[in-house]
C-alpha cells in the first residue's frame, strides 16, 4: 500500500490551481487510504476488524406473520407480509421462496433416510404440506408457480422489475398441515415442532438464486438475516418456546395470542407443548431457559446451556440476543439449531446425562456458527458443522480441562472417524462438497463432523493457540449477521496468520496432496 507523506501532499496542494481540485484530490486520497487498510489492524497483539467505512449498508428483509393453530386438525392458517429488499446490483423480475413443508407431502420426498421413516412416523405416514392461497403486492395480485423437487420452491413473478436497493411488499396467504413426524417439522406425543414452516426468501448471491432441495442428509438450509414479527394463536394449555422475544400474550376466547419479535435472525422457529416445565437462569445478561418434562434432567440441561453460552462468549465474542432456549422435543435425530432456540430429543433426558450435555453444547455452539455467522449449509456444510463440533470440544477443555477434552476428542471424534475409515476402501475423502454428493448420513457425519473437527485441531496446532483463537474472534466479528464462504475463511486465516494456507486447506477439505 502506498501512503503519501505530509510533505508530498503539501507539494501537490501548492501546485493545484483550484480549491475544487484540491477537495477532489483529498477525497480520493482518503478513499484510497481507507480501502488500503484491509480488514484488520494489530493493536496490543489483538486483531480488530474494520467494518468497511465506505460501503452500502445492506437493508434487511422484514417478515410479519399472523398465524392461528387449530389443534384437532393440526393445521396452521397464516398470513405473511414480506418487505423484500433487492440487495443485488441487478433488476429482479421474479422472487423465489422456499416452502419446505411440501417435501412432507409424499413418502418418497420426506427428508429422512429410508431406514429412518418408521422411526420418524411411529404411528404411520401421513402427509404434511403447505397450500399457497394467494400472493399479492401492495397494488395487485401476482402470478406464481410451485416448482422444484417436492414442490418446495415458490416462484413469484413481479409485475414490474425490482431495481437495486428498492423494496417491495409481498403478501402471502397460506395454510400448513403439520405431519405426525418426530422431526424439525411435525408433532408427537409431547410437542408440536414448528420449524421451516412459512415461505422464506431464498438467498441470491454471486452464484444466483440458491434453490437447493430439502436433502435428507444434513441441515439443508441457507438464509439471510432478517427481522421478524410473529403472532401465533393457540389453545391456552400450550406453552411456546420461540426464536422471538415475547412482547405480549393475550387471552382470546379460550386461546392465547402470543406476539413475538426477533431482530437480525436467520430464521424463525417455535415449539409448543402442554407438558412443559420451565427452568431459567441468567448468564452475562442473557436469559437462558430450559423447557423440559422430567425434573431429573432439568438442572443438567440448563447448566449445560448456561455454561456453553458463557464459555463461547469468552472465546468467540458476545452472544447478542436477550435469550436462549433449549427445548426437549419429539425429535429422534438428536438436536437441531434455530436462532435463539434449539430442539433436543426428549429421550436424551432420560438417564443419558453425558450425551444430553454434549448435544446441548453442540447446538448452542451453532448459535455462533450458522446462527450468527451464516453459510450455505448445502454446498459447504463443513464450514459451520466442523467448527461447531470443534467448539464443543473447546467447551469441555474450558470447563473440565484439557485431559477431559482430549478424552472426548479421542472417543467421539477420532473414534467416529476411524470406525468409518475401517469400513470403506476409498482413500479420497472430500469434506467440501454438496450434500447431494455424500453417499449416506454415516459418511456425512464421519467427514463433516469428525474429520472436520480433526481439521480444526490440526489447524490449531499448525498456527498456535494465540493465532488460532484470534482467527475465531475475527471470523465472528467480521461475518456476524452475514453469510461467509470457505474462501472467505481461508483468506481470513491467511491474513491473520500471515501465512499461505491454501495447500493446507486443500489437503484436508479436498483430499489433495500438499
Amino acid at each position: 500500500m502506498k501512503v503519501f507523506s505530509s510533505r508530498a501532499i503539501r507539494k501537490i496542494v501548492n501546485n493545484l490551481k483550484h480549491k475544487k481540485m484540491f477537495m477532489i484530490f483529498i477525497t480520493a486520497a482518503i478513499f484510497i487510504f481507507i480501502i488500503g487498510i484491509g480488514i484488520y489492524r494489530i493493536k496490543m497483539s489483538n486483531y480488530t476488524v474494520f467494518e468497511e467505512i465506505i460501503s452500502k449498508i445492506q437493508k434487511l428483509n422484514e417478515y410479519e406473520i399472523d398465524a392461528v393453530y387449530y389443534d384437532e386438525e393440526k393445521i396452521i392458517e397464516g398470513t405473511e407480509k414480506i418487505i423484500y429488499v433487492n440487495n443485488t446490483n441487478k433488476t429482479l423480475d421474479s422472487l423465489y421462496f422456499h416452502i419446505y413443508p411440501n417435501v412432507f407431502k409424499k413418502r418418497d420426498t420426506v427428508p429422512f433416510d429410508k431406514n429412518e421413516i418408521e422411526i420418524a412416523y411411529i404411528n404411520g405416514f401421513e402427509p404434511g404440506y403447505i397450500n399457497i392461497k394467494s400472493v399479492k403486492s401492495t397494488k395487485e395480485g401476482l402470478s406464481y408457480l410451485i416448482i422444484g423437487k417436492g414442490n418446495s420452491i415458490l416462484k413469484v413473478k413481479l409485475n414490474e422489475g425490482l431495481e437495486p436497493e428498492d423494496s417491495i411488499k409481498i403478501y402471502i396467504n397460506f395454510m400448513v398441515k403439520i405431519p405426525p413426524a418426530s422431526g424439525r417439522f411435525g408433532y408427537g406425543k409431547n410437542t408440536i415442532n414448528i420449524a421451516n414452516w412459512y415461505p422464506i426468501a431464498a438467498v441470491i448471491d454471486n452464484s444466483g438464486w440458491n434453490l437447493e432441495p430439502y436433502y435428507s442428509i444434513g441441515d439443508p438450509f441457507y438464509s439471510d438475516v432478517s427481522n421478524y414479527r410473529v403472532t401465533m394463536t393457540m389453545p391456552q394449555n400450550y406453552i411456546i418456546a420461540s426464536t422471538g422475544d415475547l412482547i405480549k400474550r393475550e387471552s382470546i376466547e379460550g386461546n392465547y395470542k402470543w406476539s413475538f419479535e426477533a431482530k437480525k435472525v436467520r430464521d424463525f422457529a417455535m415449539i409448543a407443548s402442554s407438558k412443559y416445565k420451565i427452568a431459567e437462569n441468567d448468564v452475562d445478561g442473557i436469559a437462558v431457559r430450559s423447557y423440559y418434562f422430567d425434573d431429573e434432567s432439568a438442572e443438567i440441561s440448563l447448566n449445560a446451556a448456561k455454561d456453553a453460552i458463557k464459555i463461547f462468549n469468552k472465546i468467540f465474542g458476545k452472544y447478542p440476543y436477550k435469550h436462549f432456549s433449549v427445548a426437549a422435543s419429539d425429535f429422534f435425530i438428536g438436536g437441531m439449531e434455530y436462532p435463539k432456540l434449539v430442539f433436543i430429543d426428549e429421550g436424551m433426558y432420560k438417564g443419558n446425562d453425558e450425551i444430553l450435555e454434549y448435544i446441548i453444547v453442540h447446538e448452542t455452539a451453532h448459535q455462533w456458527w450458522y446462527g450468527l455467522v451464516g453459510n450455505n449449509e448445502v454446498k459447504e456444510a463443513w464450514l459451520d458443522e466442523a467448527l461447531t463440533e470443534y467448539s464443543t470440544l473447546l467447551y469441555y477443555e474450558n470447563k473440565y480441562g484439557k485431559e477431559v477434552k482430549n478424552k472426548v476428542y479421542k472417543e467421539i471424534i477420532l473414534g467416529g472417524y476411524n470406525r468409518f475409515r475401517s469400513s470403506i476402501r476409498d482413500n479420497k475423502e472430500v469434506l467440501l462438497k454438496d450434500l447431494g454428493k455424500f453417499n449416506n448420513s454415516r459418511e456425512y457425519h464421519a467427514l463433516v463432523y469428525c474429520k472436520g473437527a480433526m481439521f480444526f485441531e490440526s489447524l490449531r496446532r499448525e498456527l498456535g493457540d494465540k493465532v488460532f483463537f484470534n482467527i475465531l474472534k475475527v471470523y465472528y466479528d467480521k461475518y456476524k449477521y452475514k453469510n461467509a464462504t470457505t474462501e472467505d475463511f481461508i483468506k481470513l486465516c491467511e491474513i491473520v496468520s500471515d501465512r499461505e494456507l491454501k495447500s493446507f486447506f486443500n489437503k484436508w477439505l479436498l483430499g489433495q496432496k500438499e
